[in-house]
């Protein structure tokens, strides 16, 4: 049902576009749209001069937020800063038209899956996960839509000093040099989907504790978490630390009285990118013993996979998923049933030709039995 919405307020106002609520807020990390209405709220001061310093302290961000959100906005043509050294002397606020929110929306779209640079030594696909599938009842923010930078676009976001020292302190972490793979993607991180230096450490810190160190395989957690709406190093950590309680559901499911093997630890964090319940990823290790009687991970991981591509979010989708394969193999099953009727050959019993005896032929037959 729907309602009215009527204003007494004789306050002062600020007017914000339309079309910036239309078409760009949806598409917009949160911190970004901040930034946009605090500078079309400063064009009311009788001197707007700003500094980079005032605004975050205003807005509770660091300064690299402000100066990330700022090239967004910019990127998007819906402001145009100048520059001296690097260091920003101006900012205009340019009209939004029809036009660039068309071309805005051609920009930004939410892919079925991440889009990822092509396999490579360094990608590995070995360690991809497809996208995290939200359930149905989740409202999944739009992210932005992954772009490769051109080597002048990375050389200036590099300018930044919390990217900078985000780009050295992932190099540490992975023990060798940043190669272009893992520097796009931080680039991604940090510019388009507001993550901060802190949060992609935690990022890589949570990627590499379970052995994994590809960018394919870091984005695909890194993506997860922005649609969950992860924000902080905290927030990552409890999420982290939840979903690793699916080691003891699988234990008990499966009986296992000892400590997984780094091994089957893999296998479970595969497991992360379905985003089943506890009681989808317990009714499959039950499967697993019953169908197969052991303690395979392998055999769970088929059955799980195959309740992803079915869409299946709950136990109740897979009652749904039994029934349809009941009703196939019934079908199947009369299907050969009447194959084979009508292919069987007849009984040659039957086809034996019946004699026709006459009165004189029962005649003789009696006489030869009675002179035996």
């Amino acid at each position: 049902m729907g309602f009215t919405l009527t204003n007494q307020s004789t306050q002062n106002m600020t007017q914000v576009p339309d079309l910036f609520i239309d078409e760009y807020i949806a598409h917009a990390n949160g911190s970004f749209v901040k930034v946009y209405l605090f500078l079309l709220r400063q064009l009311h001061c009788s001197s707007p001069e700003l500094t980079i310093e005032g605004m975050a302290d205003m807005l509770s961000n660091t300064e690299a937020d402000i100066v990330r959100a700022l090239r967004y906005w910019e990127k998007q043509g819906i402001l145009r800063i100048t520059e001296t050294e690097g260091r920003i002397e101006a900012i205009c606020l340019l009209p939004l038209t029809s036009e660039t929110a068309a071309t805005e929306e051609a920009k930004i779209s939410v892919p079925d899956a991440p889009v990822l640079p092509p396999a490579s030594e360094e990608t590995g696909m070995e360690d991809s996960l497809p996208e995290a599938t939200p359930l149905a009842d989740n409202i999944v923010p739009i992210l932005p839509k992954r772009q490769t930078y051109s080597p002048l676009q990375a050389e200036a976001l590099k300018k930044d000093k919390e990217i900078e020292s985000c780009l050295s302190m992932v190099e540490a972490l992975l023990g060798t040099t940043i190669g272009e793979g893992h520097m796009q993607l931080i680039l991604y991180l940090m510019s388009d989907l507001g993550f901060s230096s802190e949060l992609v450490i935690t990022l890589y810190e949570t990627a590499l504790s379970r052995g994994k160190d590809k960018p394919r395989y870091i984005e695909a957690i890194a993506l997860d978490w922005a649609k969950k709406g992860i924000r902080t190093p905290k927030e990552a950590e409890d999420e982290a630390s939840s979903f690793h309680g699916t080691y003891k559901i699988v234990s008990t499911a499966l009986g296992i009285k000892r400590a997984l093997a780094p091994a089957e630890k893999r296998i479970i964090d595969r497991w992360e990118a379905f985003h089943f319940p506890a009681a989808v990823i317990e009714e499959a290790c039950s499967r697993t013993v019953l169908q197969s009687g052991d303690i395979n991970l392998n055999y769970t991981s088929k059955i799980l996979e195959d309740w992803h591509k079915k869409g299946v979010t709950s136990l109740k989708d897979i009652e749904e998923c039994d029934k349809s394969y009941f009703r196939q193999k019934t079908a199947s099953e009369t299907a050969s049933v009447k194959n084979r009727s009508a292919s069987r050959p007849a009984n040659k019993f039957q086809n034996f030709p019946q004699r026709n005896y006459s009165q004189s032929d029962y005649e003789d037959l009696e006489r030869q039995l009675l002179h035996q």
